[in-house]
């Protein structure tokens, strides 16, 4: 396997391990805001893929914060940057309808 294959299988590896995150959290509704988040990305135009791409930025800033040894989860930070979404990562959809 070269290194690109490798690396791609390692980005896959990542999002589908931070999508089980995400679908757990909305499944336990812990925290509730996820599931408030993701459906009121879908109401302002996200797709489901677009809305769980935006969250899944934040789920691995924080499993970074976990892995430098900072202090993991952070669920103050985490449910403020929840509420902030798309921002910073995307315009809101009736400005641009991409994410970027």
């Amino acid at each position: 396997m070269n290194q690109e294959n490798r690396e791609t299988e390692i980005n896959e590896r990542l999002t589908r391990a931070i999508n089980a995150v995400i679908d757990q959290q909305i499944a336990e509704k812990n925290p509730e805001e996820t599931l408030i988040t993701y459906e009121r990305l879908l109401d302002d135009g996200f797709s489901h893929d677009e809305a769980y791409a935006l969250i899944g930025q934040l789920v691995g800033m924080e499993m970074a914060e976990e892995i430098r040894g900072e202090g993991g989860l952070n669920i103050d930070r985490y449910i403020a940057a929840l509420e902030e979404l798309p921002a910073p990562f995307a315009k809101p959809k009736n400005e641009e309808d991409d994410v970027y």
